[in-house]
């Protein structure tokens, strides 16, 4: 477990990665401004800051160079609404942990976290609450796409995960309600029922699930809407199966690190 600092504007993103982080076991402290966040770090000397480039009061940029003139060893990682060679170099050179775009989904936030806790040093585990284990991973995908659904199950396959399919919103509804599973990816249009309104029916149910959504090219709003109703990433398609992998397997690090805590 680790003491996490999340200094983010956005109110949608910030509680994702709340959420997420959080899920994973680690104590998550959070600052909507960069005047805010530069105080928290002050008083509380988290282990990790994940810090959004463009913040209010004081800039991303204004905030890194304060939190490095605090602690330099600090590990802070960057997240970025847009991709910016020139930025993400200048930031790695100065000592960031890790440079992320938002576009890429939160998934290869927690990736990065866990790869970065894995380096720090043993330590008393902050005071924080953490949840209570989940059982091990079943996934649903729920696609009117019947090729999409078996590329997607095949993907699930090779990452050791059990898959229940859907091929609409009803559907998906039904069997996530009788089997809980631990992972949901729905896709953003289905038959009979889409994705935002079976995500709105089903995040009350099942709070210990993690959602995921899949959305068409440019439909970042969409995409956003979902994670405001409680998903925890959302996919454009056509997306990378790689990428997809990645998301999943950084829901799994949940059940691991929770796991390892004997709980």
């Amino acid at each position: 477990m680790a003491d996490i600092l999340v200094i983010e504007d956005d109110g949608v993103v910030r509680d994702a990665l709340r959420e997420l982080l959080t899920r994973a076991g680690h104590c998550v402290r959070v600052a909507s401004d960069g005047g805010s966040g530069v105080g928290v770090f002050r008083s509380q000397r988290p282990d990790l800051v994940i810090l959004d480039r463009h913040l209010p009061v004081l800039s991303g940029s204004a905030v890194f160079a304060n939190i490095r003139a605090l602690a330099p060893e600090a590990r802070i990682i960057l997240l970025s609404g847009h991709d910016d060679p020139e930025a993400v170099a200048v930031y790695l050179n100065h000592g960031a942990a890790a440079f992320l775009s938002k576009g890429d989904g939160l998934s290869n936030v927690l990736l990065a976290v866990e790869a970065i806790v894995g380096t720090l040093a043993p330590k008393p585990a902050p005071a924080c609450r953490v949840p209570a284990r989940q059982a091990l991973p079943l996934v649903l995908v729920a696609d009117d796409d019947a090729m999409m659904r078996d590329i997607l199950r095949r993907a699930l396959d090779e990452l050791g995960c059990r898959v229940l399919e859907a091929a609409d919103g009803e559907e998906a509804a039904r069997l996530a309600l009788a089997h809980r599973p631990d992972i949901v990816i729905l896709d953003m249009v289905m038959p009979r029922k889409g994705g935002l309104e079976t995500l709105r029916e089903l995040v009350p149910e099942l709070p210990s699930a993690a959602f995921m959504v899949i959305t068409g090219l440019g439909e970042e709003k969409s995409g956003r809407e979902a994670m405001r109703l409680g998903a925890m990433d959302y996919i454009t398609k056509p997306f990378n199966l790689a990428l997809l992998k990645t998301a999943v397997e950084a829901r799994l690090l949940q059940h691991d690190s929770l796991g390892s805590a004997g709980l």
